[in-house]
């Protein structure tokens, strides 16, 4: 698994205030600055001091670095689908001092690549990132506790995502339609909804079905093994698993040099593989990314090892 790293930036921003004639997503009135040249409308929230939430911007292009002040009030929120759409935005910087991130705030941003949430957020609501298909890499910040419902939903090009230690929930198809991602559940993780990692739609039908060869990354003993085995995905401890044991008989024997070098002929001839990712991981016993017959004598060199003891 990859450590976790964030992105950081710096601009020099003027601010420019222009009529307002917007409208907050509530009806009442909102108020419009012109930062960079892009157009932002936003609405004053009581909050002491007075911060802002973002409800728009235009043009939401390529490269954005949303501002940390707006008219001098500190930008605290992003609003519901405030950028919902936005099919050219590639990157989003969020403000410093961000504290929320609304319903479907970047839903549909379908050339969204990255998606970093800055540690001063406290709380996201459902489905801020909904069918951003071109999303590769989610990174959510310390301050958040609960991924809510359907919040990644259909990121079908999802491969990272980087949780923070004390995250306490993961809810319901938060990460649904993610096939491809690989992922750490912190253990402070107590909950996980249904259909959150995992699963994913059927092709042509509406049917839910797992996602063959997923593996589930955590700590053993904790609620991302039990999720695994509820759900019956294999589940993987990084720092506590049997290298070798490709049968999941709980030793290293030479059944499993037997399936490694099958595994390894399979590779060579061209014959469709069998392993699962699990199986690839743990049977890698050069840690080189590769099954072949190196694993198989390295596996039956830890066989006469173990014997011997």
């Amino acid at each position: 698994m990859k450590r976790f790293f964030a992105l950081a930036a710096s601009a020099a921003l003027t601010v420019c205030a222009v009529p307002a004639n917007a409208f907050a997503e509530d009806g009442s009135d909102a108020l419009s600055a012109v930062v960079d040249g892009v157009t932002y409308t936003y609405a004053v929230e009581d909050s002491d001091p007075a911060g802002i939430t973002v409800l728009s911007a235009s043009p939401a292009v390529g490269t954005l670095t949303i501002p940390d002040e707006i008219d001098g009030h500190t930008v605290i929120g992003i609003g519901e689908k405030a950028f919902l759409g936005q099919t050219k935005l590639v990157y989003a910087y969020l403000p410093s001092k961000l504290e929320y991130i609304e319903k479907s705030a970047f839903a549909g941003c379908t050339s969204l690549t990255q998606f970093d949430i800055p540690d001063s957020v406290q709380f996201i609501k459902e489905g801020i990132c909904m069918g951003c298909y071109s999303l590769t890499t989610v990174s959510v910040g310390k301050g958040v506790k609960d991924i809510p419902y359907e919040c990644f939903f259909s990121c079908s090009s999802l491969k990272e995502a980087y949780l923070p230690d004390g995250l306490k929930t993961i809810g319901a198809e938060a990460f649904f339609g993610c096939p491809e991602l690989d992922t750490l559940i912190p253990e402070s993780v107590e909950d996980i909804g249904f259909s959150a990692l995992g699963y994913q739609a059927a092709q042509h039908s509406s049917y839910t079905v797992r996602t063959e060869g997923f593996i589930i990354g955590g700590k053993t003993g904790s609620s991302a093994e039990a999720y695994a085995n509820e759900n019956g995905f294999d589940f993987l401890d990084p720092d506590n698993y049997l290298v070798g044991d490709v049968n999941k008989d709980k030793k290293v024997d030479a059944k499993d040099a037997s399936a490694v070098l099958a595994e390894y002929s399979r590779a060579s001839t061209g014959t469709e593989l069998s392993f699962s990712p699990w199986q690839r991981i743990v049977g890698d016993m050069s840690a080189d990314k590769i099954i072949d017959a190196k694993d198989a004598t390295k596996i039956l060199i830890e066989y006469a090892r173990l014997s011997t003891l």
